[in-house]
């Protein structure tokens, strides 16, 4: 069948026009008030990532990162490298923020979904779907100068300052304080279990356990049934499951849009009571 020309660039056009769309707004790095840019801006996509952060670069890979823009600063003596990190979406900048801010800090309230203060002065930012590193150098920056410029910054970036609303889904109850994080693929070594907001969990009597929210993929829902037991349940909620050899069972309860996951239990139906007690 022959397809005329104007209906193959319109085909064109279309699939040109979903792009633009599904790809989020290219930034530029915002310069704190006060500081002027010392060099142009570097950027770094998913080819050259390791040109940067070489032994880091594979880990940003797996938590969706698209592109690096990073901008000298300099006020006075004083300067700043910032490194602006657009992982894509809110989830893989939680993500990658989790897993890489340090133990000690101070916390700081107010600015972007979250920011972190390290001496001696390395400040992290969480700001949507950005991740920002600010690494002082020259001569010392002093901790509210640092703060100003960060607050400057995430102040700039586009987006909300909200957390992920996924987050909201792990209750705080029984939570083990530090185990919320991110898995961008293979989460507990299942290549199906992927985009998962995850935390541990403990019971009074000692039992631990994981909940994990996802929203399952198209080749996920597609496929599950080889590997998965399905029960459709009311409407359109599902209650799928399958075992892990050494590890219990895993089961997620809810929909294609999304889905509450928990593993760590050896028996089944405390896996479904906890899932249910918790959508109640």
């Amino acid at each position: 069948m022959r397809i005329s020309l104007r209906i193959m660039i319109l085909l064109v056009l279309m699939a040109a026009a979903s792009t633009a769309v599904a790809q989020p707004e290219q930034i530029n790095v915002p310069v704190p008030a006060g500081w002027t840019a010392v060099d142009q801006e570097y950027r770094y996509d998913r080819e050259n990532l390791w040109e940067y952060i070489n032994g880091a670069a594979e880990l940003f890979l797996t938590y969706g990162f698209r592109e690096l823009i990073v901008l000298d600063v300099e006020k006075g003596d004083s300067g700043l490298t910032i490194s602006v990190y657009d992982m894509g979406t809110s989830l893989g900048a939680f993500g990658i923020f989790e897993r890489e801010k340090p133990a000690t800090g101070d916390q700081l309230k107010g600015i972007g979904g979250a920011a972190i203060l390290q001496p001696p002065y390395r400040a992290l930012l969480l700001k949507d779907r950005f991740y920002v590193k600010m690494e002082v150098g020259g001569d010392d920056v002093s901790a509210e100068l640092l703060t100003q410029a960060m607050a400057d910054v995430a102040a700039n970036l586009p987006g909300s300052d909200e957390l992920p609303p996924q987050l909201a889904l792990l209750p705080e109850a029984d939570r083990l304080p530090g185990t919320v994080a991110f898995a961008g693929r293979d989460f507990l070594g299942i290549s199906d279990l992927r985009n998962c907001m995850h935390a541990s969990y403990e019971l009074a009597d000692g039992v631990e356990y994981q909940l994990f929210v996802m929203k399952p993929s198209q080749a996920f829902l597609g496929n599950k049934r080889g590997k998965w037991t399905v029960e459709n349940r009311q409407g359109d909620e599902l209650l799928i499951w399958r075992e892990i050899p050494y590890t219990g069972v895993v089961v997620l309860l809810g929909d294609e849009k999304q889905m509450l996951g928990v593993a760590g239990f050896e028996d089944f139906e405390a896996a479904v009571n906890i899932l249910e007690s918790l959508q109640k």
